[in-house]
């Protein structure tokens, strides 16, 4: 008997020593956060596949930029490493694989930073939750509306609520910040913009939001668009509210984030027909100080060196100055 137990555990160790628990396998789905400073980190999953002819294949997400099925073109894997290059967005990942916590622990880099990156295996995506956000059905109207821009003949597509009672309402215009930004201006899986129509709708208010020009419901070119061109586009935004018989013609106004906090003047400044604007975070220096306060603390986060950045900003003020001199094409 003794003898028996003895073979019988002797054939354990084996098959344990043979199929280790911890053995790294990379297919399937990992998960993690890319922490880029004490206060800011973005989820990160990256998705493995085994082909039929056993080479790997995989993809990455960045849900809290509502990026996914992002291609990576080039993977590496050895019994205890993983290494990937993603050339859209000029990103490299090496991991090791530790035994004692299951993750693939690494640095990723991206231009000249890095940061820390670790990521576990999960059977399921760990979804984000945005207790914040309305859910449909609304008790309000809310419709799909398109308009046009008809200087530039785009069309511009969003969304109209408005109370399901009455009429006659005040009515805003949601203008969103710098860089191509949906109606809801979605950032990190938060939508703001939905948010504050939510509220003011419930208040008894019209709102009108869109999608910027040359995405989403919206035709035209975001890449050659200027401030200017996109006060156009609340121009129009506004002639279409006064098109609509829920509202209240000499209550329209505007409420502008970001660079929005600057187009929302520069309409109000040439109509008589805005009763008020509200501005979110609007800029409060020149556009010239504004980037280069932002390379100064984009870099400091980065872990550039102060020496590093303090020529970047001299070499970001002369290029500025020389652009001052030129004149518009």
């Amino acid at each position: 008997m003794k003898k028996l137990l003895i073979q019988i555990a002797f054939s354990l160790f084996i098959m344990i020593s043979i199929f280790p628990q911890d053995n790294f396998n990379p297919v399937g789905i990992w998960q993690g956060k890319l922490n880029i400073s004490p206060a800011v980190q973005l989820s990160i999953v990256l998705h493995i596949d085994k082909k039929d002819d056993g080479t790997l294949s995989a993809s990455m997400d960045s849900p809290d930029q509502s990026a996914y099925g992002i291609k990576v073109d080039k993977i590496t894997v050895t019994q205890d490493s993983l290494h990937f290059t993603v050339i859209a967005i000029a990103g490299n990942y090496s991991a090791g694989y530790n035994k004692d916590s299951l993750m693939l622990v690494g640095i990723w880099s991206q231009g000249a930073y890095s940061f820390p990156l670790n990521l576990k295996k999960t059977d399921k995506v760990e979804e984000v939750k945005r207790p914040q956000l309305p859910v449909k059905p609304y008790p309000y109207n809310d419709e799909e509306v398109v308009f046009e821009n008809k200087i530039d003949s785009i069309k511009l597509g969003g969304s109209f609520t408005f109370p399901k009672e009455g009429n006659n309402f005040p009515a805003v215009v949601l203008i969103t910040g710098s860089g191509w930004e949906d109606r809801d201006e979605t950032i990190f899986n938060h939508k703001p913009f939905l948010v504050i129509a939510d509220y003011l709708t419930k208040k008894g208010f019209a709102v009108l939001r869109f999608d910027d020009r040359g995405g989403g419901a919206s035709t035209g070119n975001m890449t050659k668009a200027t401030t200017l061109d996109f006060v156009k586009d609340v121009k129009a935004a506004v002639d279409y509210l006064k098109t609509r018989k829920e509202v209240n013609q000499n209550k329209i106004g505007l409420i502008g984030h970001s660079e929005g906090g600057m187009i929302a003047p520069l309409v109000a400044s040439e109509r008589n027909d805005i009763a008020f604007i509200i501005l979110l975070a609007g800029p409060g220096l020149t556009g010239e100080e504004i980037l280069i306060r932002q390379t100064e603390l984009i870099s400091k986060v980065g872990g550039i060196p102060d020496q590093e950045i303090e020529k970047n900003v001299k070499l970001s003020k002369s290029i500025y100055a020389e652009l001052r001199k030129s004149k518009d094409s």
